[in-house]
């Protein structure tokens, strides 16, 4: 299904940067503050998509995910680059203070098993879960391989050992 998916979203040559399982316990998994995922995977101009997949029925009170609306008309200038030794993460260009707008996001509840795909410039967080149930969820994300620059400065690089995979 993700060939056909991601079709459909433009990209013609998919690769792979980063997956990951989130685990968001009862009473414990922690808030997500506001981003945009552009600003931790640069893909040079080229698009990002992350695909969400919720292994848990997400609701308001186990933490769901809430969006910002047309928020993916302003591309991220803030950036999470390396430091120049690599031993650090820091932060670069305009800060998101406008994603800090509560009252701008909607509340999505999503049905376990459920795919979100998720533009790279729109903005998204989600809350502590304060319920007894969990809302686990694993996420991927894709960009476009052709004619993307993957920039040196991003957090996640590939490695002869580790390299991103490339769909097809």
């Amino acid at each position: 299904a993700v060939v056909s998916t991601q079709s459909t979203g433009g990209l013609q040559h998919p690769i792979l940067p980063q997956s990951m399982y989130i685990f968001k316990a009862p009473h414990l998994g922690g808030e997500v503050n506001p981003h945009k995922d552009s600003t931790f995977l640069h893909t040079g101009g080229t698009r990002l998509i992350g695909f969400w997949i919720p292994l848990d029925d997400a609701c308001e009170d186990n933490g769901c995910l809430w969006f910002m609306p047309g928020s993916h008309r302003e591309a991220s200038t803030f950036k999470m680059n390396r430091n120049s030794t690599n031993t650090a993460c820091v932060f670069s260009g305009s800060s998101n203070e406008q994603l800090q707008r509560h009252e701008d996001y909607v509340c999505v509840p999503t049905k376990r098993g459920s795919l979100v795909l998720i533009h790279g410039d729109v903005a998204h967080k989600s809350y502590k879960n304060v319920s007894s149930r969990p809302r686990n969820a694993f996420t991927f994300h894709l960009y476009e391989g052709e004619g993307s620059n993957w920039e040196k400065s991003n957090w996640n690089q590939p490695t002869d050992k580790a390299t991103f995979v490339q769909l097809y």
